[in-house]
């Protein structure tokens, strides 16, 4: 069974449109019974009225362009230690997260490339439940899952899996006593707070041999950074050079 909304946008623009109808035809009735001077003043009051109607209208739309679901400040770029630069992309909804970092080609002349996307969602509540990477040619590497804990809602785990192989190990079941396999992350996080309840440093572990992952993501650890939960960060022009 399909339930169907109604577009409440459509339905106030039709209601409106019927009204400027019916005042019309109203008005047309009336100017052809009326004298000269009424005539022009019910047209006079008529064309303000339609204006003063249109003018709400396209103020209500500016506010819609202008407040919360804008698209100019879903845009953020930073400048990294290692000469790279993050782009961070937000849908309008804010659920979605797009972060892809770009660096010089190796042996080009300058020219910069993509060397990882980062796609992120969150709920309905702004907390983020997972996410996938991909290296600069659309692989998919990594697949994340977040864990919150159950009184305070607060981010407890950060659990990163390998998208390409599936890695298992063999556990007990301990209701059944049965072994079985069990998928476990090649990196994971845990998050703690302080007396304050500011989070710290996370606790990092790395399970298989590689890359750090401060190689991979910087000094704190995450692969997740909001710059929209952190106004003192500044963006940069992704164009710009460093002098020498």
């Amino acid at each position: 069974m399909v339930t169907c909304f109604p577009d409440h946008d459509l339905m106030a623009w039709i209601i409106m449109a019927t009204a400027i109808a019916s005042s019309v035809t109203f008005m047309n009735t009336f100017i052809r019974k009326a004298t000269t001077t009424v005539r022009i003043r019910a047209t006079i009051y008529g064309w303000m009225l339609i204006l003063f109607v249109s003018i709400i209208n396209l103020h209500a739309d500016i506010n819609k362009l202008t407040g919360i679901d804008a698209p100019k400040n879903n845009v953020r770029i930073m400048h990294n230690e290692d000469g790279t630069y993050t782009e961070f992309r937000r849908s309008p909804d804010e659920r979605i997260i797009e972060r892809r970092t770009y660096g010089d080609r190796v042996g080009g002349s300058g020219d910069r490339v993509l060397r990882m996307l980062v796609i992120y969602r969150k709920d309905a509540f702004g907390k983020l439940r997972s996410g996938i990477v991909y290296d600069g040619a659309g692989s998919k590497l990594y697949r994340i899952v977040y864990g919150y804990h159950k009184r305070d809602g607060s981010l407890v785990a950060e659990d990163m899996f390998d998208a390409r192989v599936k890695r298992t190990r063999t556990v007990t079941d301990p209701v059944t006593k049965k072994p079985f396999e069990q998928e476990y992350p090649v990196r994971y996080l845990r998050y703690r707070y302080n007396a304050q309840g500011r989070q710290m440093k996370p606790i990092v572990v790395c399970l298989p041999p590689g890359k750090k992952a401060e190689e991979l993501f910087g000094k704190e650890g995450s692969s997740h950074a909001d710059p929209w939960a952190n106004k003192n960060k500044r963006t940069i022009n992704p164009n710009a050079r460093s002098l020498r």
